[in-house]
């Protein structure tokens, strides 16, 4: 019974390093990994299309995410794309990236035809020849930071 309690509080000392700052969160990683794949090989399975997620403190775009639309600068939170339709969120710095990117749009060729202002929610809506943009600003409450959320739909599948 002696050997017992030190194996038990190295056990204890080892997942209390593992859950704190220190390290990485191994249960966090774990569920991460498990929940994207899993959503992934869920819809492949059941829709045949071919989706790529991403989530977590490590989110990239996808790589098909189109070159020729304006990606906001922040950190992506989340990603996916799914035959020829993306959308991401992002966490921003303020209302000025969301001004800087509504520029690069129109720069790039894209005229608003839709805007709505909720407050601490403004939703902008882009279109071209080729694609309709959708831009959520949602204005971070109570030490939350600023998110993004943008969404790219192909017309011809609209």
């Amino acid at each position: 019974m002696r050997r017992t309690a030190p194996a038990v509080g190295a056990l204890a000392l080892a997942v209390t390093l593992g859950l704190t700052g220190c390290f990485g969160n191994p249960l966090e990683q774990l569920t991460d990994n498990l929940v994207e794949g899993g959503i992934e090989n869920l819809i492949e399975d059941q829709t045949g299309v071919d989706i790529d997620v991403d989530g977590g403190g490590g989110a990239s775009l996808p790589s098909s995410w189109p070159s020729d639309v304006p990606t906001p600068d922040g950190t992506v939170l989340f990603s996916a794309g799914v035959d020829g339709n993306f959308t991401a969120t992002f966490e921003i710095s303020g209302a000025d990236v969301v001004d800087r990117l509504r520029s690069d749009l129109e720069g790039s060729g894209y005229a608003l035809s839709q805007e709505a202002d909720y407050g601490g929610l403004l939703n902008y809506l882009y279109e071209n020849d080729t694609n309709t943009v959708t831009v959520v600003y949602i204005a971070g409450e109570d030490g939350n930071s600023d998110s993004l959320q943008y969404s790219i739909v192909p017309k011809e599948q609209q």
